[in-house]
């Protein structure tokens, strides 16, 4: 049995009588119509057709003469100047013509989800991968069909409250936890890119990962995408961080003491306790369910570990494929006003100069991740290439900003201690931290 889709033929009918009766309404009503097939009734299409048509062409007066030299001499409507008329009689008031045209906008949107959910009977007959990129694409669909918004109109004076509600609110900014880094870059923004890219060997993920903490630790909701580890993995790193003394290489080896033992389990009771507002995969594997992932959580930071890893279905070429995924990531952060970091690796070229500190060039397929980032952190551990030469020391790594889109570049000096997973302030915190942990052990 057939069934009628969505729609309301009165309102179809009302809207086209109000357009007719005061033509000032046609521009009230067309961000409501994108497409003649807003319109259910094959007739209503034609006269919204012809209206436009006039509309767009500058006429003077829109009214059933009019529209009668417009339309076509096989239209289908019977008597089509009686019934432009009757659509006219049938207007009362003009006042409500937003109301009837977004009744039938929403129609129109239901129209086209149940035309896509239909599609799904074609996939039945499809298995592994066709069916699993079928499924993915008339999803993908069907979320542009539900995201589909009415621009507002611009309003000059909303916009400058606006900027001033803007500019007195720091809630937009989210600081990295360190306080170099934060006075040098303002620390990140609600609704941007930030980028930690490095090198093998010189810490991004750890960073990012210290980062992960400070921000869970101030009580954010922090949506994290492993692809190079494990959930596991990664939770370790995060008890040896919270612990008081545990290394990662007593916790790769599993040879805890006792004291190891409550330390862990102090670890454990402090994550329970103060991250309730993490959120980890590590089986995301597409731009696709990522983004889902974001739209389901709405956290205020989301990390990906590593773009490089990120497929995009479709999408072979890989500066098409990085471009994608910036982009998808760069509306997600605005639509849903969160920070995003992205973890990104360098190419070879800079193990090639003498000096082998990072420049935005090194990002591997540079052009959208420069573009599209507000901020590129480069993390640069000096001690791998130079070891006793080293001008910060063994517990010293230098955070380079390759990239400000509001003002300052430059560079500062953290503290690291890799056997702890911790990045601190200065490698004086971290030398401390290393004494510390030499004498818990002892």
């Amino acid at each position: 049995m057939n069934r009628t889709h969505p729609h309301s033929l009165e309102a179809e009918r009302l809207v086209l009588g109000q357009a007719l009766v005061d033509n000032t309404v046609i521009d009230q009503i067309s961000q409501y119509i994108p497409e003649e097939q807003v319109f259910y009734n094959s007739n209503h299409q034609e006269i919204w057709k012809c209206m436009l048509h006039l509309h767009r062409e500058g006429a003077s007066i829109i009214d059933p003469v009019t529209i009668l030299t417009k339309m076509p001499k096989d239209t289908e409507l019977e008597s089509p100047g009686y019934y432009l008329t009757g659509l006219m009689d049938e207007v009362a008031t003009t006042a409500n013509a937003e109301h009837y045209a977004k009744l039938i906008y929403e129609k129109w949107l239901l129209r086209k989800v149940i035309r896509k959910s239909n599609k799904i009977n074609n996939v039945m007959d499809l298995d592994g991968d066709g069916a699993y990129q079928a499924l993915q694409r008339l999803n993908r669909e069907i979320e542009d069909i539900l995201n589909l918004r009415i621009r507002e109109d611009f309003s000059l004076d909303s916009l400058i409250d606006d900027t001033v509600k803007h500019m007195t609110v720091t809630d937009n900014i989210i600081p990295f936890g360190y306080k170099p880094l934060d006075d040098l870059t303002g620390g990140m923004t609600k609704g941007e890119i930030t980028v930690v890219a490095g090198r093998p060997g010189h810490f991004k993920s750890t960073m990012t990962i210290n980062i992960v903490s400070n921000l869970l630790n101030r009580g954010m909701k922090v949506l994290v995408l492993n692809r190079e580890m494990s959930n596991v993995e990664m939770m370790k790193k995060l008890m040896i961080i919270e612990s008081k003394n545990l290394s990662y290489h007593t916790m790769r080896m599993g040879n805890f003491n006792e004291k190891d033992k409550k330390d862990l389990e102090l670890a454990k009771n402090t994550i329970t306790e103060k991250y309730k507002n993490l959120i980890m995969y590590d089986d995301v594997f597409d731009i696709d369910r990522a983004m889902r992932e974001v739209r389901k959580h709405r956290p205020d930071v989301v990390v990906d570990d590593y773009i490089g890893l990120i497929d995009v279905i479709g999408v072979e070429d890989n500066r098409l494929r990085i471009d994608n995924i910036m982009k998808q990531y760069k509306r997600a952060a605005k639509t849903y006003d969160m920070a995003a970091i992205l973890v990104s690796q360098l190419n070879r070229a800079c193990e090639d100069r003498s000096n082998k500190r990072p420049i935005l060039r090194d990002l591997r397929d540079s052009g959208s991740i420069e573009q599209d980032a507000e901020m590129i952190l480069f993390m640069y551990y000096d001690w791998r290439y130079n070891y006793q030469d080293s001008m910060v020391g063994e517990h010293g790594i230098e955070v380079v900003l390759g990239k400000n889109r509001y003002g300052k570049t430059g560079s500062k000096v953290l503290g690291v201690v890799g056997d702890r997973c911790k990045i601190l302030n200065s490698p004086e915190d971290a030398m401390l931290e290393m004494k510390r942990l030499k004498g818990g052990n002892s």
